[in-house]
């Protein structure tokens, strides 16, 4: 039983360097990351499916998957690169790819990793892909746009705008991880307010 597990694991590892060897012979991700994902952000948003599990055993299934076509493929699959390796290069192309493919978290996800990995110098088009995120509804794209407005970075400060948008990232329920970090938000821009009246 032992060895078995082991042999998964093994494996595993293998088809992750495999993956991110086709990455790296891949251009179109190259092009693709080099872009704002506001510019190819998509006109509507598919339904997002979790195949993280799948992914952490069989990377390249989801990586064929994922050239394919199939943006939820993508996006767990960058999950699965983003816990296990230290570059940011492969989930991040990863992301914009399902972003492209109609996957507004995708588009989310990748905004957020521009302003981690670029810092201010992408900030302009990350809380564009938020606000344009927000406008399809998506939790994390109203909870990080409204964080950027009620800061005024990126975008005039709005805290009146910011609170509007932050109530989207409720709609799933108030566990949700996007609504509770929207409610902290809201919570110091109502404090800011009350104390400045």
């Amino acid at each position: 039983m032992l060895s078995m597990i082991f042999s998964t694991h093994v494996s595993a590892e293998v088809n992750l360097v495999d993956v991110v060897n086709k990455i790296d012979s891949t251009t179109s991700y190259k092009l693709l990351i080099d872009k704002c994902p506001a510019d190819y952000f998509p006109k509507s948003n598919l339904s997002s499916q979790d195949y993280t599990d799948t992914c952490s055993v069989n990377p390249n299934l989801c990586l064929e998957r994922c050239e394919s076509g199939d943006a939820n493929y993508c996006s767990s699959l960058a999950n699965v690169i983003q816990n296990n390796l230290q570059s940011g290069y492969y989930s991040e192309a990863l992301f914009s790819k399902s972003c492209q493919l109609g996957l507004v978290i995708g588009c989310t996800n990748r905004a957020s990793g521009l302003i981690k990995h670029n810092g201010d110098s992408s900030l302009n088009c990350a809380v564009e892909t938020f606000k344009l995120a927000c406008a399809q509804k998506d939790e994390w794209g109203c909870t990080m746009y409204g964080a950027f407005l009620a800061q005024g970075k990126g975008v005039k400060r709005n805290f009146d705008k910011a609170l509007e948008v932050l109530k989207v990232s409720c709609q799933n329920g108030i566990d949700h991880p996007a609504c509770q970090h929207a409610k902290n938000i809201s919570s110091q821009i109502k404090t800011v307010l009350n104390n400045n009246p």
